[in-house]
């Protein structure tokens, strides 16, 4: 049902728009399962097209901090797996910490862009959620959050991760995943004609676009 609305509203030129094209596909700039699968459901959900997923290396540290650190590696992964593959989209996503007037300052969130046809870029982010100090310390010190967190509870990185265990099963990292990229694809739901460039959004960011 929605598939059939969304491309009844989208324009008829394939450049434009999630109307899709034979053969089309998107990709996501990451071998995570957890991150590719939450891609494959968006994307199948909402526009109808298969995802691949590519690793990709960024300039951002292995736990980006501040909107700025995971915007610039989440477009990074977006551009790159977009234009080393051919897909029609890429996507990124990174998740880290931001600075918010919490209890420690700063709040877990992930955040995903989208760069599609004419090269345009969309933003997104999931929900959100504070941690406890001691997390954010080791965080703030270079550690991802599965990796602080694995002494206490093993490996969760590519599980349910710490929101999972911590909601006791009532969300869990995908789902945060998938919040991310149905936010940042929203956009081209209608179009995106208005949507800033890939370009000028990594000036604004400092990302590195190059593929090499």
């Amino acid at each position: 049902m929605w598939r059939g609305l969304i491309t009844s509203l989208t324009p008829s030129t394939p450049s434009t728009g999630c109307k899709t094209l034979e053969g089309a596909f998107a990709v996501i700039g990451t071998s995570n399962p957890v991150k590719v699968r939450a891609a494959q459901r968006v994307f199948a959900r909402l526009v109808g097209l298969p995802v691949r997923g590519v690793p990709i290396e960024t300039s951002v540290p292995r736990q980006p901090v501040g909107l700025d650190e995971l915007l610039r590696g989440a477009l990074e992964r977006a551009y790159r797996s977009r234009a080393l593959t051919g897909g029609l989209y890429g996507v990124g996503v990174e998740a880290g910490l931001f600075e918010m007037p919490t209890s420690t300052g700063f709040i877990e969130t992930q955040a995903a862009v989208i760069v599609g046809p004419r090269l345009r870029a969309s933003v997104g982010l999931s929900s959100s959620f504070e941690l406890p100090p001691w997390l954010v310390e080791e965080m703030l010190s270079g550690r991802e959050l599965g990796e602080a967190y694995r002494p206490r509870r093993g490996d969760i990185g590519e599980s349910i991760g710490y929101i999972g265990v911590e909601s006791m099963g009532y969300t869990t990292r995908q789902e945060l995943t998938e919040q991310a990229i149905e936010a940042a694809l929203i956009p081209w739901l209608r179009g995106g004609e208005w949507l800033q460039s890939a370009v000028d959004l990594a000036e604004k960011l400092g990302a590195r676009l190059e593929t090499a």
